[in-house]
């Protein structure tokens, strides 16, 4: 799969998915996804042309220790799998993950700011142990990045930022046709810029960043309330500060166009992003970013899952690249 994530699922025939010549995929091939959130789980199956079969979830249970919420994951990844054959009749040939950071490179390792007790931990290996299939992982928002300009409202663009605001803030950036890494796999955290000087205290250990202010987790902690019962102002000054965050963004990076997706984003609706694009409006006068959009994703719900499977279709073509490279 090509990094730009339009074309990342295209040219899957003759894909080697051991890098050795091993099986190909046929129609009933599905890749296993995963997204992992700071209050739920989510698995699924998707099928190469980025189809979402089917889908279950499990709550992150902040009681459990590391190994016994993994347990918890793995139960669904089982579920999943075991429907894959029997119900569906397809075969799961890789394992997508998208995941809240921060993480390590090539997500060898994740650290979930809302999942405490999953510090540097193992994710990708005991997945790899309790599937036997080859596993790819990436941040969450980057793996919506993937999916939104693959199948959803980013089709098309060379440069655009996604952001998912739910629990916590994550973003995903690509610019020019690539999707940024960073040196550690975690560019595009736009969850820890700075909207409110002195503010409050972010789990990062600053203070006034995006996610301390507008994040799911942030707005319960501020309000007492959780972010489904929002008042309208709430609702407001949330789509304010994300646009405040996107500004910042386009200015620095050239670009005109922002996809937000997550629970706290999707479900303020109309309210959130008429705020977010009069802030981003108000912050982005330079000529190059006037007249950048702050729209919703195109997927819905789906893109998290969606991306995902992105990610994991990068990965087996990746694999296939390095194959053919050693030959």
């Amino acid at each position: 799969m090509s990094a730009d994530p339009a074309s990342a699922p295209d040219d899957t025939d003759g894909l080697d998915l051991d890098g050795e010549g091993g099986p190909r995929p046929v129609i009933g091939d599905v890749v296993v996804v995963v997204d992992i959130g700071g209050t739920k789980m989510a698995v699924g199956l998707m099928t190469l042309q980025g189809e979402l079969l089917d889908r279950d979830q499990v709550p992150v249970d902040h009681r459990l220790s590391a190994d016994a919420l993994f347990n918890s994951l793995h139960t669904v990844v089982n579920s999943q799998m075991a429907r894959a054959r029997d119900h569906h009749r397809m075969r799961p040939i890789a394992v997508g993950v998208g995941c809240a950071g921060p993480i390590s490179l090539h997500a060898e390792t994740v650290s979930p700011i809302n999942i405490h007790v999953w510090r540097d931990y193992p994710l990708r290996e005991r997945l790899v142990g309790a599937t036997s299939l080859p596993v790819y992982a990436d941040l969450d928002a980057k793996a919506l990045a993937l999916a939104e300009g693959w199948l959803g409202g980013a089709q098309g663009k060379e440069s655009f930022l996604a952001m998912v605001v739910g629990t916590g803030i994550g973003g995903g950036i690509v610019l020019n046709g690539q999707l940024l890494n960073g040196a550690e796999g975690n560019a595009g955290h736009v969850g820890h810029i700075i909207v409110e000087a002195n503010g409050r205290r972010c789990p990062c250990g600053s203070k006034g960043c995006l996610e301390a202010e507008a994040s799911g987790a942030a707005i319960e902690a501020i309000t007492g309330r959780p972010p489904s019962e929002p008042t309208y102002e709430i609702m407001q000054r949330t789509g304010k500060l994300v646009g405040r965050a996107a500004a910042s963004v386009c200015n620095l990076l050239d670009l005109d166009l922002v996809v937000v997706g997550g629970s706290v984003a999707l479900g303020f609706g109309a309210t959130f992003f008429n705020s977010a694009q009069e802030a981003l409006d108000e912050h982005s006068k330079i000529a190059y970013a006037r007249g950048a959009r702050i729209t919703p994703v195109r997927l819905g719900d789906r893109g998290p899952l969606v991306g995902a499977g992105a990610v994991a279709i990068r990965g087996l073509h990746r694999a296939r690249r390095e194959a053919r490279a050693k030959k």
